[in-house]
């Protein structure tokens, strides 16, 4: 049997499809690259949380909008990872409002976001 050394999509046409997207501002969902940089992870991270939020409460992206005080189009921006639109302090405020707890590891490169609320994880043990 003949090996095929074909990848599917062409090599040609793969790259085409990610140039396109990479320049669209419409509802394109963006992936982080492979040699994303430590910010851009965590804002990535962040949309991913407030995406998970708004789908785990069944909100539509009008009432996301109305609950964080943003536009629309923010949001899209938001729930489509465009992190190169986006403001780190803008998405932590964000994240914020809607009670969502960061937990930042710097030494792993984890950004872990929870929709529990800050206090409670700030809350020292009593001795």
């Amino acid at each position: 049997m003949a090996k095929n050394n074909s990848t599917f999509p062409p090599q040609e046409e793969f790259e085409r499809v990610v140039k396109k997207a990479r320049s669209s501002d419409k509802r394109t969902n963006f992936l982080l690259p492979p040699d994303a940089s430590y910010t851009e992870k965590m804002k990535y991270n962040l949309c991913k949380s407030i995406a998970r939020y708004e789908r785990e409460n069944k909100l539509s992206e009008q009432k996301l909008a109305k609950k964080l005080g943003i536009t629309h189009t923010q949001v899209e921006k938001i729930l489509f990872c465009h992190i190169d639109k986006l403001n780190l302090e803008e998405l932590t405020n964000l994240a914020g409002t809607l009670a969502l707890s960061l937990e930042i590891n710097s030494r792993d490169n984890l950004v872990n976001v929870s929709q529990e609320h800050v206090w409670k994880k700030a809350t020292p043990k009593a001795h």
